[in-house]
C-alpha cells in the first residue's frame, strides 16, 4: 500500500513484493524526513483502527501524537524492540529504525511486532530483514537481563542532536576501545553516569561485570569492605562466610567509582595501590589477589583544586586521568532542551499513561533557562508539569516562579552595554524594556486580567493601563 514515493526509500521495500507487504500481520509503515507517512499497510492501518483516506499523506503525529518518530528522525538512534502505549491505549512492541542517505536521516521505518509472532514466522524474518538492510551494523540489545551487574544504558541512550554532545559521544566511543581508566568530570545531573554505561558497553567488556559504587554514600568505616570484601571473622558483626568485594565482583569487566572526589584520604591510597598492582587484598587476609578490572571514575568536584589544598592526591588523579571526559552542562547545549523535553515527555506517558503537550511560550521559556540542575532538573520539571497541568496542553501560568525569576535576572546580567552605543539606546529605554516583559508575562499569568495583574505588579490599575497602552 504505497503512497507518495520517496526514491531512497522505496529501494528498502524491493525484497518484499507490494502483494505480500499487505498481506503480511506484521504492521509496517515508512514516513519521510517530516515524518509524514509514505507507506503503511493493511495490517498497521488496522492496528490503528483507521481506513486508508485518514492516513493519506498525513503527518503520523497527527494520526497519533504519542509517537516518537520525530525524536528518532532528530537523533538518528534507532529504538528496537521498545514496549510503546499508543494513543488509543493499546501497548505493543515496536522498532523504530531511522533511514540515512549518506550523512542524511531522510525518513524511518517503524514495525509493531505482535505479542504472538515467532521467530520461525516469516513476519520474524521480514522484520529482521528491514532492520538488517536499513541498520546492517546495530546489535539489539538485551534488555530482559535485570541483573545489577549489566549496564543501563548504550550510547542510544544519550539523547541529543547538538554538535557539542555529539563530539563527546564520539570521544567516548574511542574510549571505549581501549583499556586505559577514564575520568569523566561535569556539573551534577549532566548524564556522567550514562557516559560511564555507554563506555562499557560499547567495549569488549561489555559481556562481562558492570559494577556501580558511589563513594560519597557509603560510610567511611565501611567502605574499604564495600571495595575489597574481607575474610571470615574478620571483625564484630562480619558475615561468617565473609564478603567478595566490588573490585573483585567486577573482576574481567569495569568498575565505576562515581564521586571520585569525596573518597576518604585513606582509601585514596590503597585504591592508587590496586591500580598499581592489579592487586586487591581483602581485611583479615595477608595475600594478595590479581584482579583484572576497569576503572571508570565521576565527578562534579574540581580535583585539582582538592589536590591544591591537599584532601586529594596527586598520584591518584594522574593515575585515574589518563582518558578525561569533561561532559557540558545543558546551558551550553540549549538547542537540546526541546528535544529532551519531548523525550521525556514521552517517557513519562509511557509509564504512567498522562499525555500532555507544551505551548510554544513554555517551550521558550524553558529552553531560555540555565538549569543549574543539568538534564536531571530538566526531567524532574517536565514530570512535575505532567501531573499538575489539568489540561491537555502546559501553558505559561505553570512555569515554576524561579525559573521566571531567573530569565529577568538573565536579561539584566547579560545586557551587552555595547547595545547602548549601536542601537543608541538610553537607560531608561533599556529598563522599560525589560518593564514590559515583566508586565506582558504577568498578564499571561493573570488570564489576561489587568486588575489582577496590577495587583500582583503592586501598581495602581490606571498606572498599568497606561503603561500598555505606550
Amino acid at each position: 500500500m504505497t503512497y507518495p514515493h520517496n526514491q531512497k526509500l522505496d529501494k528498502f521495500m524491493e525484497n518484499i513484493p507490494e502483494s505480500l507487504f499487505n498481506e503480511l500481520s506484521l504492521p509496517i509503515n515508512f514516513v519521510d524526513h517530516n515524518c509524514t507517512i509514505l507507506v503503511m499497510n493493511k495490517a498497521f492501518l488496522e492496528f490503528l483502527e483507521l481506513p486508508l483516506k485518514d492516513v493519506v499523506g498525513q503527518n503520523l503525529v497527527d494520526i497519533d501524537n504519542t509517537t516518537r518518530f520525530p525524536i528518532v528522525l532528530q537523533t538518528g538512534i534507532p529504538e528496537i524492540g521498545k514496549r510503546h502505549r499508543f494513543k488509543s491505549g493499546k501497548e505493543a512492541i515496536v522498532d523504530r529504525i531511522p533511514i540515512y542517505d549518506g550523512d542524511r536521516i531522510i525518513g524511518c521505518a517503524g514495525i509493531i511486532v505482535p505479542s504472538h509472532l515467532s521467530p520461525d514466522s516469516i513476519e520474524w524474518k521480514i522484520r529482521h530483514l528491514i532492520i538488517n538492510k536499513i541498520r546492517p551494523d546495530y546489535k539489539t540489545r538485551l534488555e530482559t537481563d535485570s541483573s545489577s551487574l549489566i549496564p543501563k544504558y548504550t550510547f542510544d541512550d544519550i539523547i541529543a542532536k547538538s554538535k557539542l554532545i555529539q563530539h563527546f559521544k564520539q570521544r567516548a566511543k574511542s574510549f571505549s576501545k581501549t583499556e586505559l581508566p577514564v575520568l569523566i568530570t561535569g556539573e551534577s545531573g549532566v548524564g556522567k553516569e550514562l557516559f560511564a554505561h555507554a563506555i562499557h558497553s560499547a567495549s569488549q567488556r561489555a559481556n562481562r561485570p558492570f559494577v556501580c559504587i558511589n563513594c560519597a554514600a557509603i560510610p567511611d568505616t565501611l567502605l574499604e569492605s564495600e571495595l575489597f570484601g574481607y575474610e571470615p571473622g574478620s571483625f564484630t558483626g562480619a558475615h561468617k562466610n565473609g564478603k567478595q568485594g566490588k573490585f573483585e565482583i567486577a573482576n574481567g569487566g569495569t568498575i565505576f567509582l562515581d564521586e571520585i572526589g569525596d573518597l576518604p584520604p585513606i582509601m585514596q591510597s590503597k585504591l592508587l595501590r590496586v591500580l598499581q598492582e592489579n592487586q586487591i587484598e581483602k581485611i583479615g587476609s595477608s595475600e594478595s589477589k590479581e584482579i583484572d578490572v576497569r576503572v571508570i571514575a565521576a565527578t562534579n568536584v574540581d580535583l585539582l583544586d582538592k589536590i591544591e589544598n591537599k584532601v586529594f592526591r596527586s598520584d591518584l588523579y594522574y593515575r585515574l586521568n589518563v582518558l578525561n571526559l569533561n561532559i557540558p552542562s545543558l546551558r551550553e547545549r540549549s538547542e537540546d532542551i526541546p528535544l529532551l523535553i519531548e523525550h521525556f515527555k514521552s517517557l513519562f506517558y509511557q509509564k504512567n499513561g498522562i499525555y500532555k503537550t507544551f505551548s510554544k511560550e513554555a517551550l521558550k521559556i524553558l529552553s531560555g533557562y540555565t538549569w543549574p540542575g543539568n538534564i536531571r532538573e530538566l526531567k524532574n520539571i517536565v514530570y512535575r508539569l505532567m501531573v499538575i497541568a489539568e489540561g491537555p496542553e502546559i501553558g505559561f501560568d505553570l512555569i515554576p516562579q524561579d525559573i521566571l525569576e531567573a530569565r529577568y535576572h538573565f536579561y539584566v546580567d547579560h545586557y551587552d552595554p555595547n547595545d547602548i552605543l549601536e542601537n543608541k539606546s538610553t537607560l531608561t529605554n533599556i529598563m522599560k524594556e525589560i518593564e514590559l516583559q515583566i508586565i506582558e508575562d504577568t498578564l499571561k499569568l493573570c488570564d489576561n486580567n489587568k486588575s489582577k495583574t496590577a495587583d500582583v505588579l503592586g501598581i495602581q490599575r490606571m498606572t498599568l493601563y497606561r503603561k500598555i497602552k505606550k
